[in-house]
């Protein structure tokens, strides 16, 4: 029976989180009435998998291709807190295509084959709400509520599949503050909550405690279209539990990146990323090399 929950526990980490984290800057809203079109794509790699900071498995090997379609448009909803931007608000949607190959140990699980599979992701609704909205004082907060619907594709009896078939609620405020004429900080905190899963696996049923995620961003502009940040992020909690039995996999994962950006014209702009998870409790640990195109109209 043990053998059992430890193969299903390294089956939760076979499907890559396609959560988007932020990019520096993505706080600071546009004024109301503009339209932004994103096609993102994240390309993720792991090669050791951990468990209370001990790694498991001897040749643990995934690989995903994530893309992401974006479309948001911003409104005035009246008069902001503070700040004469005005109450801005960005009703949104996320699509998600995802591509995940596993091999190394997870053949055992599959025949001595190695696997993979691709399709739709689960979609994502969401909006920014900028109760203070203050930019001749470069100064913004939001409060933004993702919702993950689980409509994308999804089969019990594989090792993975694009969907994670359960709700996924993710509460978020991101604080945004210019330093001079130049620079900006970012800070967001969120907190991931997640409904049962009683398809796990075949029929068993997968919980997870909610999580805690942090993000800081410090970006400088370099030119006029031209500008660079520093990444961190933090992610704590998440336990799961398969069937009622604890699967020890609380996270308390560190990771750091870069980011650079530049603008092409007035209307696009061009987006590089780079993620490295340092310090990994439980989960892949992971490289993330990240392109994003915006196109604002």
């Amino acid at each position: 029976m043990k053998k059992v929950f430890f193969i299903m526990m390294f089956i939760v980490f076979a499907r890559p989180d396609v959560s988007i984290a932020a990019y520096a800057r993505d706080y600071i809203p546009l004024p109301a009435g503009s339209n932004l079109f994103c096609v993102y794509y994240d390309h993720v790699s792991a090669n050791n998998l951990y468990q209370r900071g001990n790694k498991i498995g001897s040749d643990f090997n995934q690989r995903a291709n994530i893309g992401l379609i974006r479309y948001v448009h911003y409104l005035n909803a009246g008069n902001a807190l503070y700040g004469e931007g005005g109450f801005t608000i960005d009703p949104q949607f996320i699509i998600p295509l995802v591509d995940i190959n596993l091999s190394g140990d997870y053949e055992a699980f599959n025949n001595d084959r190695e696997f993979s599979t691709s399709g739709f992701g689960d979609p994502i609704v969401l909006a920014t709400f900028w109760f203070i909205n203050a930019p001749e004082q470069k100064f913004w907060v939001g409060f933004t509520p993702w919702v993950t619907l689980p409509l994308g594709e999804y089969n019990k009896n594989r090792l993975a599949s694009p969907g994670g078939n359960r709700w996924v609620v993710k509460p978020e405020i991101g604080i945004v503050k210019g330093l001079g004429e130049k620079a900006y900080l970012d800070l967001i905190l969120g907190g991931e909550f997640y409904t049962d899963n009683n398809k796990f696996a075949g029929n068993n049923k997968l919980k997870q405690d909610p999580a805690l995620l942090a993000e800081v961003h410090l970006s400088y502009d370099i030119t006029k279209n031209y500008a660079i940040a520093l990444d961190y992020y933090y992610a704590h909690g998440g336990e799961t539990k398969i069937n009622g039995v604890k699967q020890d996999d609380r996270k308390s994962n560190h990771a750091v990146g870069a980011t650079f950006f530049f603008m092409i014209g007035g209307n696009n702009q061009l987006l590089f990323s780079y993620r490295e998870d340092v310090s990994v409790r439980s989960g892949p640990k992971a490289s993330t090399f990240g392109l994003r195109w915006a196109h604002i109209f």
